[in-house]
This record gives C-alpha cells, sequence and structure tokens, in this order.
C-alpha cells in the first residue's frame, strides 16, 4: 500500500509522537510511505531520517482562525494562513499527480489542504480527528464549523477519532468512521519499565498554555504545600503562550510559592520524572486523549485527572476493563486538592498495577496500528463503491 501522510506539528507532542509511531510501524510492514510537512527542522524531520521515511516540505498550516484578537495582528495572520494554504494545495496537487498513493491521511483534524483534492482526484482520504478544537484548544475552523462538518461527512472521506468523546461530540458515522486510541509507546517499551522508588515531588508535564490548566493547579498547590511542605511541584513542558506564562508566574510570587514550584523546560527524560513523581497532575480543560495520562500510568505513576475529554475516557475506559479506578477524578478545585491528599495519604500500589495493566493492554502501538491497517483496507474498498 502506498500511503501519504499529511502533517502540520511543528514539534514532539502527542500529535506527532503517534504519528511518528504510525509512520515506523507502517514501513515496518513494507508499506510505502511519504510524509509532507509543514516543519522546516527539528527532532521530528530527524527521526524521519532515521527510519528512512521519505518526506517533503509544504507551506501548509492549520485551517483554523487565529487566536489573537489583537486587531493589528489578526487580519495579517489570517491572510498568512489562507496565502500558505493557497499555496500548500497547489504543492500538494503535483505530489499527488507524481507519487499516487493508494490513500492519503491528514493527522490531525485542523488541517483540511487535502481533503478536497483527494475527492476531486478519486483518491480516498483518512482524516484523523485529534482534538475537539472549540473544548480543548478553543480553535475556531475557518470559514465556519459547518463548512468543517461537510468535509468531513462527504462521501470518500473517511474519520479515525482518538477517543469516543470526539466521536460522539462531531456526530460521525457508525460503520463509515471508526474510534482507534492512540498508540503511545511499543509493547516492547512496557517491558522494560521498573518500578523506581518515589520522590516527595507533584509533576505537571505539558506545554504551558490555557488548555492545559496549570494556573489551576497553582491556586490548589498553595493550599497542598500548607498541608505537606515537603511536596515541589515540577512543571515540564515548553512555554506555548509567553502571557499565560507570565500570568503563572506572577500567580506563583502572589501566593508565595516560588520556592516549591521548579520549571523544567522541554524536557527528554519525562518517564524518569514520571516514574519517581508521587503523582502526576492533568488539569487540562478537556484532553483530546492525553498522551501523558497513559504514559503515567505506564510508569507506575498515580494520576489525579480532571473529570472531562479523553481524561474521564481513559478513567472510564479502565474502570470497566479491570472492575475498579485507575485513576483519581477531579471535577473543581477543592475536588483536585481533596485528591491530592488522598495520593499522599493512601496505599495506591493496586490502582497503579491496574493502570498498568490497562495502558499496556490498549495503547500500544501494535494494537493502534493493527485497528488502523485494517481500516485502511476497509477504506480501499469502500472507496471503490463510490
Amino acid at each position: 500500500m502506498r500511503i501519504l501522510y499529511v502533517s502540520s506539528a511543528n514539534g514532539m507532542g502527542g500529535g506527532s509522537v503517534a504519528l511518528l509511531n504510525i509512520v515506523r510501524e507502517m514501513i515496518r510492514r513494507q508499506h510505502e510511505v511519504m510524509v509532507v510537512t509543514a516543519i522546516d527542522n527539528g527532532p521530528l524531520l530527524e527521526e524521519f531520517r532515521s527510519i528512512g521515511c521519505k518526506y517533503t516540505q509544504l507551506s501548509v498550516r492549520n485551517n483554523i482562525y487565529p487566536r489573537s484578537f489583537n486587531p493589528v495582528l489578526f487580519l495579517p495572520r489570517l491572510l498568512y494562513m489562507l496565502w500558505s494554504n493557497f499555496k500548500a494545495k497547489r504543492q500538494l496537487k503535483q505530489i499527488l499527480h507524481d507519487y499516487r498513493p493508494d490513500l492519503v491521511h491528514t493527522n490531525v483534524g485542523t488541517m483540511n489542504v487535502a481533503v478536497g483534492l483527494c475527492l476531486k482526484a478519486g483518491i480516498p482520504h483518512v482524516w484523523h480527528q485529534r482534538e475537539y478544537q472549540d473544548l480543548d484548544f478553543n480553535c475556531h475552523f475557518f470559514p465556519t464549523i459547518d463548512t468543517y462538518i461537510r468535509q468531513s461527512h462527504r462521501k470518500g472521506n473517511y474519520n479515525v477519532c482518538i477517543t469516543k468523546g470526539i466521536f460522539e461530540y462531531r456526530k460521525f458515522r457508525p460503520g463509515i468512521d471508526r474510534v482507534i486510541y492512540d498508540g503511545v509507546f511499543p509493547l516492547s517499551k512496557s517491558e522494560g519499565i521498573k518500578k523506581e522508588e518515589k520522590k516527595e515531588y507533584v509533576l505537571f508535564a505539558g506545554r504551558i498554555e490555557p488548555a492545559k490548566g496549570l494556573y489551576d493547579l497553582l491556586l490548589v498547590y498553595a493550599d497542598f504545600h500548607a498541608r505537606y511542605p515537603q511536596y515541589k511541584l515540577l512543571v515540564a513542558g515548553a512555554i506555548g503562550d509567553k502571557k499565560y506564562y507570565d500570568q503563572c508566574t506572577e500567580k506563583i510570587k502572589s501566593i508565595g510559592i516560588e520556592g516549591v514550584v521548579e520549571f523544567l523546560g522541554n524536557r527528554t527524560d519525562v518517564y524518569d520524572l514520571m516514574s519517581r513523581a508521587t503523582m502526576l497532575v492533568v488539569p487540562s480543560r478537556f484532553e483530546g486523549f492525553g498522551f501523558i495520562t497513559a504514559e503515567a500510568m505506564l510508569n507506575f505513576c498515580p494520576v489525579v485527572g480532571r473529570n472531562t475529554g479523553g481524561t474521564k475516557e481513559q478513567f472510564d475506559h479502565g474502570r470497566d476493563f479491570t472492575g475498579a479506578e485507575i485513576g483519581f477524578r477531579f471535577n473543581d478545585n477543592m475536588e483536585l486538592l481533596e485528591m491530592m491528599s488522598r495520593v499522599v495519604d493512601t496505599d495506591v500500589t493496586e490502582m497503579c498495577q491496574r493502570a498498568w495493566y490497562t495502558v499496556t493492554t490498549f495503547y500500544t502501538s501494535e494494537t493502534c496500528i493493527d485497528q488502523l491497517e485494517k481500516y485502511y483496507h476497509f477504506v480501499l474498498k469502500d472507496n471503490k463503491k463510490i
């Protein structure tokens, strides 16, 4: 099978890691793979080169309105997005003609540059829906959400949702579209995980931006630290929103916890940090899936997560599978403080074991690719009927 993947990712976030896992495994299974991406340079391209994956670069951008409402910047950024995608469509049209893929797979739901071209050329298009768009990242599709819905429901387009929640939220088509959970790690990686001795720190792992909820955690952490003064808060992640980061640091100073909150920046040793953390807190307002939740559970790290979106679905999935909770849920700041305290005051060994069993059963790369490969065959067969 000859597959063309389209990506606009510019870092090694969950969507990029998921794409890399898909590409790596598809190549291993003897499929011919090519990636088109907006990335100029960085670790993802280095990974593609290391596995012998062909790639080319386009001017493609996410098809969403600028999130800055600064009147000076809004219109230029909108026009830049439109012009970039206009050029990308011309480039991609030529790539489709030269490469002649059996199908095209767009890696994120916020990008639509390939959909119309594929349907016009009779090439089946798989659209990976990794986000709620509005609920999680406050993204708004250009020109309207109705345009996006019509595109995603057209014959010849097939949607892969990373959670049931996203599938139901956008009312995708049973029997045509699919829910396939992300492959977070290869099964072989789970075999080398060991239970490490816990250290007295709480971990936050994610980009520093409003969607990830660090500010809420800081408000609660002041009270938590008053109860348990020996615990530090480690924040591992790049600054995604400088204004939000400044708000967080100002709040840290105003509530007097400067000495116990440490910003680590972007880290390559997150698994080590998780394995030794007393807990990972996931305060995201509406996580699409939540790589870090599954990764923490893989590393026997208790997870305290907001009871929404993909975090809730992972908790529900684990409870249904094992018969008991695999994480600590919270709905508001008062419950967050209670759950953090419960992690410290109770034995979480059995919960961590149930969580590990859940993620190694459902969220491995092998499980994901098995399902995705079968779906590709369904797509190719179904598209011949159109």
